[in-house]
């Protein structure tokens, strides 16, 4: 696991607008330092950092939405399954929009 990979899963609190200047800049340095081709462990980081309704943190939530997309090892389709989180709704919904379908339909 590369340090910003475990920095990001430390913050362990959704990334909200409200979040101090500080913060936000450096979760903005966390995710620009993640590896081109992240593993499991980038993905399953939403779960924790993305709050349920459509707060973006400045664009953040959208590039740690980009970046699990964009692993080797998305989808992972448990973290997609709650119908009540806003994000993944939608990321369900794009996977859905781009032919992929969970195991069970």
């Amino acid at each position: 696991m590369t340090p910003a990979v475990a920095s990001l899963q430390a913050l362990g609190h959704p990334l909200t607008d409200d979040l101090p200047h500080k913060q936000v800049q450096a979760t903005k340095a966390l995710l620009a330092d993640l590896p081109d081709r992240t593993g499991a462990e980038v993905i399953k980081a939403p779960e924790a950092l993305l709050p349920a309704n459509g707060d973006t943190c400045f664009g953040l939530n959208w590039t740690l939405l980009h970046t699990a997309e964009a692993a080797p090892d998305w989808p992972i389709w448990s973290l997609v399954d709650d119908p009540e989180h806003e994000r993944a709704a939608i990321l369900r919904q794009r996977l859905i929009n781009g032919g992929c379908h969970p195991p069970d339909a």
